[in-house]
């Protein structure tokens, strides 16, 4: 039988969104009997006192850099990705299907290593950095589709790409879009308390910070009181009207926070449309909240009604069915090809977004 191994930097007893992910879907694969490893690092990307997992745990040993130090971060990357494809050097077995999320960015690079070992080779494209660096620092126009060349180069060494929104960018022909889900689940039916609005989560590159504070503004003139949990390098430039306090780390006191409040904010940036979408979004949505977003434009507006109507129910399951049929497919399908799999995979190609 088939091994499943998912890799992302963050695991348990973290709770950054990847990671959060990953556990999900290990969880479920395990629940259907399969063998499943979720293997990560050891670094912390945001703290969380949630149980542990009833699935198979790896922590790797690398160096851990400090959050907000770019030099540090890029170290941290690198290191990441040397444990990983140590990891698969002496773990990974013919007919292996390996799943490799976009934390760290340079996993990018790992397909070849999986390939070698006669294994399937996914990626889970979270974030799209060509892009999403942009939100950093613009870079000229030339120097940017060198680099989306590049980045596609690496994507379309992967068996299988699969993309959380239809906005980002890479490559089409071995790519297909699960959309994400929420992470928490929502039993009962309650009214959030009146002119009560919440932003939880990561700020920033990807945001547009001063979209952000105009509408809170606005929502603070309509008497509204806002509730800011967050983390991340645009923080400390949010005014001192909104009181920013650290992300939840307990799950529970999240999801209350959830319900209780009438509007949940959402941010973005007008000029980052192909890089990623906010999975912050598919709990409010669970939840049943008015959704307030800002530095929504083009591709990220079109993913965003896309979102409010998609049978989020079903994505976990569609990831489930393509990870089974791709195990239990012949290694010729894992030549980027989807003709070899059953009709429900091959239903989730680009042009079928779910």
């Amino acid at each position: 039988m088939a091994t499943f191994h998912i890799l992302t930097q963050y695991i348990w007893p973290d709770a950054g969104p990847d990671g959060l992910y990953a556990e999900q879907l290990a969880a479920r694969l395990h629940e259907h009997g399969c063998n499943v490893r979720l293997v990560g690092g050891k670094g912390s990307y945001r703290p969380s006192g949630r149980e542990k997992p009833e699935v198979p745990l790896i922590h790797l040993d690398h160096y851990c850099g400090r959050r907000g130090n770019l030099a540090q971060t890029f170290i941290e990357y690198s290191a990441v990705k040397r444990a990983f494809e140590n990891y698969i050097g002496r773990v990974v077995r013919r007919d292996d299907v390996v799943v490799v999320t976009s934390a760290p960015p340079i996993s990018v690079r790992l397909a070849s290593c999986i390939r070698r070992r006669r294994a399937h080779a996914m990626y889970w494209l979270q974030d799209y950095y060509p892009e999403l660096i942009r939100a950093s620092r613009e870079y000229p126009t030339p120097f940017r589709r060198a680099f989306s060349r590049y980045w596609d180069g690496q994507l379309s060494k992967w068996n299988c790409v699969v993309k959380i929104g239809a906005n980002l960018g890479g490559p089409l022909h071995n790519s297909v879009v699960i959309r994400n889900w929420p992470t928490l689940k929502f039993e009962e039916s309650t009214q959030p308390e009146p002119l009560t609005a919440l932003y939880s989560g990561n700020l920033s590159y990807g945001h547009d910070i001063g979209l952000l504070v105009a509408a809170c503004e606005k929502l603070r003139d309509e008497g509204y009181r806002i509730s800011i949990r967050a983390d991340g390098r645009g923080v400390c430039h949010l005014p001192a009207w909104l009181k920013a306090r650290p992300v939840h780390g307990d799950p529970e006191e999240l999801k209350n926070d959830l319900i209780r409040h009438e509007v949940h904010l959402a941010a973005a940036h007008p000029r980052i449309t192909r890089a990623m979408f906010p999975s912050k979004i598919w709990n409010s949505i669970a939840a049943g909240r008015r959704l307030l977003c800002t530095g929504f434009t083009g591709e990220m507006a079109t993913e965003l009604e896309a979102a409010k109507s998609a049978p989020f129910g079903r994505h976990l399951d569609e990831w489930t069915t393509l990870l089974v049929d791709l195990a239990n497919s012949p290694q010729g399908a894992t030549s980027g090809e989807f003709d070899e799999l059953t009709p429900a995979a091959r239903e989730l190609q680009p042009t079928a977004i779910a």
